[in-house]
């Protein structure tokens, strides 16, 4: 099965898809679909980052903030604290040793910061600068920071971290701010905006009421000032919907509602492993509690009178686990967002693990997977494996999984959210050499399409009433949508460890959907590559960075036929192949985004193929 080239137009205002505003979208809704949005989701391949308090880097020089603008967060290294960190159970019998080095650790750091709060760059910096005794040894803070697993280090910064209260306040935390309008990169602004255009269709002529779920995060304190101040910056109606793992946990908790709620806190530990959030947002937690309290009846309530859902990033399977009920039905919650979403009531926005949840269902016949961990050297080497993400320092503690490490890919077979069942999504994607990964996974589902959404850069989706077999699709932002598609006649060579079709569509970038077949019309200012040069192209590593993106992207412009790279893990050598044949079609061409002059190449039917050594 070949992708086809056809006409299906770009809406006028969703090309070049950077400077949407709210009036426009919906005048172009309005004549062009009276009851859907022109797009109703929104997945953000993560790395959108605007100006905020706590990243001033993004900020161009005109960034102003207040001096109640929280700048970060701040840890304090206290007896008491040391003391809930060394005593708890946390740390199993076979770890007892590292806690009590690290307890003599926390207290050397305590004599040298005096009780001042400091960030955690400056507290990590510290430890892994200094050396303790301990029961006669000199204990090194580098090993020891080093020696820590992920969740280890989660759990020492969660009981060290303090409120940022305003200054002369009680009871009144410094909260983080955004500037959009200062933002340095303009690409993120505009996926922003665009975000609040498509939920301004559905609003009409009052602003767009938009709840912002932080349930991706191990954390879900951490990143609510950040996207409400930002969605009410660009002109939203913005509140947070407290609905995570956690809160459906306090739910169902078997003293029941009411007391669950009230025990949120310890909910909080066991299912996301966040500790001592009440002192760090004690308003937040507050809120939480009160939502809690209410029910689901109150959650769908808010989703009812929203206009848009922001998911943020962070993991995937906690997203899940705050959606699903155990038994993988649909919670009331995610059933009421499914209804609004499928009538055109909703849109519904996602960014890395946000976007990467939404994957689930069934398409053409194969059921659509969730991705949740690994590289792609390691998918090419040792498979995919449909089992729980390994945690990061799992190799040490030898407990990753048989045959697994930590960079292993991994899946959830029953799929995430269910909401994008048209293949399995990935994000950062370019930038982490993920194009290994997604291959390998969509080939071993069976899935028919991988859909992999680089940085900085949106996917969207759009649904016809009137035909609900067409799905559209367009690429808006920075970089690009790596489409994997699985051909079923193709046949793989015994030397092959995959051969598989692929296209990158770029920012202004169209295609469709219809009973499994692709159709994609390239943007109309970008035209064929007129370089005439054949030069031999070759890429070592091609798996790390972007180095993949950029072979691949060397091949799209000239008149080269293959394009070919190498890797290496466990000790052997491979060798990945780009080719293009009579089907095979590129375009490129420049876009002026502010002071920016942007290249993109665009491409379609390019085959790759994975060959052992």
């Amino acid at each position: 099965m070949k992708l086809a080239h056809c006409c299906w137009p770009v809406l006028a205002s969703m090309l070049p898809l950077l400077s949407v505003h709210a009036a426009d979208t919906k005048s172009n809704s309005q004549a062009n679909n009276k009851t859907m949005p022109s797009y109703s989701m929104m997945l953000i391949g993560g790395g959108a980052s605007v100006c905020a308090s706590a990243q001033k880097s993004e900020c161009d020089a005109a960034a102003t903030f207040s001096n109640n603008a929280k700048t970060a967060a701040l840890f304090s290294v206290q007896t008491k604290y040391i003391d809930n960190i060394i005593a708890d159970s946390f740390w199993p019998e076979d770890r007892k040793i590292v806690a009590a080095q690290l307890g003599a650790m926390l207290k050397h750091l305590q004599n040298k910061l005096a009780d001042s709060a400091v960030t955690e760059r400056e507290l990590s910096r510290l430890w892994r600068s200094s050396e303790v005794e301990h029961n006669g040894s000199w204990v090194s803070g580098r090993d020891l920071y080093g020696n820590l697993t992920e969740a280890e280090r989660n759990f020492v910064f969660d009981q060290l971290e303090v409120e940022v209260a305003q200054t002369g306040l009680k009871n009144d935390r410094k909260k983080e701010q955004v500037l959009p309008l200062n933002s340095k990169d303009p690409f993120s602004l505009a996926l922003y905006q665009q975000f609040v255009g498509l939920a301004s269709e559905v609003s009409g002529k009052r602003a767009p009421r938009i709840l912002v779920v932080t349930a991706s995060g191990r954390d879900p304190f951490a990143a609510v000032d950040y996207y409400v101040d930002l969605f009410e910056k660009l002109g939203a109606q913005a509140s947070w919907l407290p609905v995570n793992a956690a809160y459906q946990a306090a739910q169902r908790d078997s003293a029941g509602r009411e007391a669950g709620c009230q025990n949120y806190l310890q909910h909080l530990v066991k299912e996301q492993g966040s500790y001592q959030r009440g002192r760090v947002y004690p308003d937040l937690l507050t809120q939480q509690k009160t939502f809690c309290a209410l029910g689901s009846e109150q959650a769908l309530n808010e989703i009812r009178r929203a206009d848009a859902i922001f998911i943020n990033g962070g993991d995937q399977s906690l997203t899940y686990k705050a959606f699903k009920e155990p038994d993988g039905s649909d919670s009331k919650e995610l059933a009421q967002i499914r209804s609004m979403l499928s009538k055109g009531e909703l849109v519904l926005a996602g960014t890395s693990a946000g976007t990467a949840v939404m994957s689930g269902g069934s398409y053409l016949g194969a059921d659509t997977v969730m991705i949740s961990n690994g590289q792609s050297p390691q998918a090419l080497y040792q498979g995919a494996f449909a089992a729980k993400a390994p945690q990061q320092g799992c190799e040490k503690a030898n407990n990753c999984g048989t045959g697994m490490d930590e960079s292993s890919l991994t899946y959830q077979a029953e799929g995430g959210l269910g909401l994008f069942p048209w293949g399995v999504l990935d994000t950062h994607f370019s930038e982490r050499g993920r194009q290994g990964r997604l291959l390998t996974l969509v080939a071993q589902s069976k899935n028919t399409f991988g859909f992999g959404v680089d940085e900085a850069t949106a996917l969207l989706v759009g649904f016809d009433k009137k035909n609900p077999d067409l799905i559209r699709f367009a690429v808006s932002g920075a970089e690009g949508v790596y489409v994997a598609q699985r051909v079923a006649e193709t046949s793989v060579e015994p030397s092959k460890l995959l051969a598989m079709q692929s296209h990158y569509f770029t920012n202004g970038d169209s295609f469709s959907l219809q009973q499994g077949q692709l159709f994609a019309s390239f943007a109309d200012w970008k035209y064929a590559p007129s370089t005439a040069s054949r030069p031999l192209l070759t890429s070592g590593s091609l798996f790390n960075g972007d180095n993949f993106r950029q072979l691949a992207n060397l091949l799209c412009n000239n008149q080269s036929r293959t394009a070919d790279g190498s890797f290496s893990v466990a000790g052997k050598d491979f060798k990945v192949q780009l080719r293009r044949d009579s089907q095979s079609a590129a375009r490129s061409g420049q876009y002026n985004v502010g002071a920016i002059n942007k290249n993109y190449c665009s491409y379609r039917n390019v085959q790759v193929s994975v060959v052992g050594s």
